[in-house]
Order: structure tokens, then C-alpha cells, then sequence
């Protein structure tokens, strides 16, 4: 990937972020798949290519968040609005991007 895809492909998951954030309110709390829907709807085999990363946020939204439990969720009864704020979101991203590791080898 280039920095051009990076660009592209961080500013479309800040907006993925930013849909999901703002519309959690309308998603089941609880995921309501049956065992083994998430899975049999992934490839069987290892891709010899890899998938464009458009692909990939629409696998996301379609495959792996209808199997998830929405922790963030103000309808969840273990509410608790941690690591999900803009600047807590942006802090991860940067610690990423820069590679800090928490500790110190002194």
C-alpha cells in the first residue's frame, strides 16, 4: 500500500468510525447470527490477492459487526463509554502510526 491508499484507505475508517459511533444507537446491542454465520460467510481458503480495502470496510459493516456485542452502546447494561472518544480514538492512531511501545527497555 502507498501513502496515496493510506490516505485514502485511513480517511475512509475515520468516517467508518465516526457512521458507526453515531448511528450505535440503532444497532442490536446483542448479536442475533446464528452459530457459524460469520464464518461460512468468509472465504474458505486464503485469498491468493488481496482484497481491495473497500472490500474489506464493507465486509466489516455487512459480516463482522452484525456478529458483534456493541459494548459502547448506551442500551448495553455494561455501559461504559472507554477507548471509544474521538481523542482517545485519534491517541491509539497516532501511538500506531508512530510505533511507541508502552515500556522501556532501561
Amino acid at each position: 500500500m502507498d501513502f496515496g491508499e493510506f490516505r485514502e484507505f485511513g480517511h475512509a475508517s475515520i468516517e467508518f468510525i465516526i457512521n458507526y459511533l453515531s448511528s450505535i444507537r440503532e444497532r442490536n446491542v446483542l448479536s442475533n447470527v446464528l452459530p457459524y454465520d460469520v464464518i461460512n460467510q468468509l472465504p474458505r481458503q486464503i485469498p491468493e490477492q488481496p482484497e481491495h480495502w473497500r472490500q474489506i470496510l464493507e465486509d466489516l459493516e455487512n459480516i463482522i459487526l452484525p456478529g458483534l456485542t456493541h459494548w459502547q452502546s448506551p442500551y448495553f447494561n455494561a455501559f461504559y463509554p472507554s477507548s471509544t472518544s474521538a481523542g482517545s480514538i485519534i491517541g491509539e492512531l497516532l501511538i500506531a502510526g508512530i510505533g511507541v511501545l508502552g515500556f522501556s527497555w532501561i
